[in-house]
């Protein structure tokens, strides 16, 4: 039963004042600020903290199919046999854990992997993160994943499945979810690196209509890639649950998220590297990125749930020798010093996106997950430092992130070093 004492403390929410002490029994929090710590407590002499980072976007096979594959038209989820993707996302998932990350909600993957992962923790095979998990790409035949080397498909897929009609794309969903899918992932919309000719649309309304009440049927969420203002609000309307890279985002849509409780992942990061290396030749990133910066602080004031989480796959590693959204170590704490740069966004602001808003989604268990409470998932960092003062800390963990905890078991130790 671990007591650690005068930390520094993020709630989920805010930082408190003052310096404080947790307890830890079993795989919960049992108390705070308790009168007698007791003789074994842990001083913290003033570190901060608070619950594992959570990203809310995430894809754990994404590693080695680069820019070149993308380029070339290969299928994403084909680049490698289904056991060594699966072995990339044991890979990661300790990345992950290494990074102070101790949960992640699903955005897509090839072979069942979320579900698999999901299994092997549980049954302790493995350590690591807690998982919502997701499935395949759900799309419809000759939408915009599907517009080159179309004599590639084959049964087995990779991350990409089509079916169309609403009874056909009803069908997916329950197989899906009878594999162990619990956030339906659809693509939605072209945009956000997916070029492709313009569409009217990917996905008729019924056929939405039919995916989305299929799901919630089931008890599963459902995301969608949608970047086109007409389409997000549409989708939103819909009862679809997590908007993924909104790009076209404005202030009718923010409102409607709000309304409808929606969460909101920006992934901004990869818009920004994408604008920074030259590959926005008519100045699409470049135009959203602006536009972002003025409207996050907006859909936070408003109450838009907001999560951390992009496309980390070294997708870039062939033309950039700092991918900032490869599988390395640090590089997924360096999402909440880039939004903190941004104008009326905070620190603390960021880690709410990180720990309490994605918690909500893997809260699962009967117990709170990304919040410091008593009865709360005990699943908790320590980092060394000011982290509010200097957010870079999130990407060095080598050197502040001295403690990871999931659970209640400790997964990372290095409070004596």
């Amino acid at each position: 039963m671990p007591t650690w004492t005068n930390a520094r403390l993020f709630d989920g929410n805010r930082i408190l004042p003052g310096l404080h002490s947790v307890t830890v029994e079993g795989d919960l929090i049992t108390a705070i600020d308790t009168a007698d710590p007791g003789a074994d407590a842990i001083d913290l002499g003033g570190k901060l903290l608070m619950p594992g980072l959570i990203c809310g976007h995430f894809h754990p096979d994404f590693f080695r199919f680069t820019l070149a594959d993308a380029l070339a038209g290969n299928q994403l989820g084909k680049e490698m046999p289904p056991g060594v993707l699966t072995i990339m996302g044991v890979r990661n998932c300790r990345m992950l854990i290494d990074s102070g990350f101790t949960g992640y909600i699903g955005a897509g993957c090839a072979a069942d992997i979320d579900a698999s992962l999901k299994l092997a923790i549980a049954d302790g095979i493995i350590r690591g993160p807690r998982i919502r998990a997701a499935g395949h790409h759900i799309n419809t035949t000759g939408s915009v994943n599907e517009v080159r080397k179309w004599w590639q498909r084959f049964q087995e897929p990779g991350i990409d499945i089509y079916a169309d009609g609403p009874e056909a794309l009803r069908a997916v969903v329950r197989e899906e979810i009878r594999r162990g899918v619990e956030t339906v992932k659809i693509i939605g919309s072209p945009g956000h690196g997916a070029p492709a000719p313009r569409m009217k649309r990917n996905i008729a309304r019924d056929e939405l209509d039919a995916i989305v009440g299929a799901a919630h049927d089931r008890g599963a969420l459902v995301r969608a890639h949608v970047c086109e203002r007409d389409h997000i609000l549409e989708f939103i309307e819909a009862g679809v649950d997590i908007i993924d890279h909104g790009d076209g985002v404005d202030e009718h849509c923010v409102e409607a998220m709000v309304k409808a409780g929606s969460y909101w992942v920006p992934s901004l990061t990869f818009s920004s590297m994408v604008a920074a290396l030259g590959f926005d030749a008519d100045g699409e990133f470049d135009r959203s990125l602006a536009a972002m910066r003025r409207l996050l602080p907006l859909a936070d004031a408003a109450g838009v749930k907001i999560m951390t989480g992009d496309d980390y796959s070294g997708f870039l590693r062939d033309v950039c020798e700092d991918d900032p959204l490869d599988h390395e170590l640090g590089c997924y704490g360096r999402e909440i010093e880039f939004y903190s740069d941004f104008e009326g966004i905070s620190t603390e602001m960021v880690l709410r996106w990180a720990t309490g808003n994605p918690g909500r989604l893997l809260d699962d268990l009967g117990a709170s997950v990304g919040v410091v409470a008593e009865g709360a998932k005990a699943d908790l960092i320590v980092i060394d430092g000011d982290a509010l003062a200097d957010p870079r800390l999130f990407a060095r963990p080598e050197q502040h992130l001295k403690l990871v905890m999931v659970g209640g078991e400790t997964l990372v130790d290095r409070l004596a070093s």
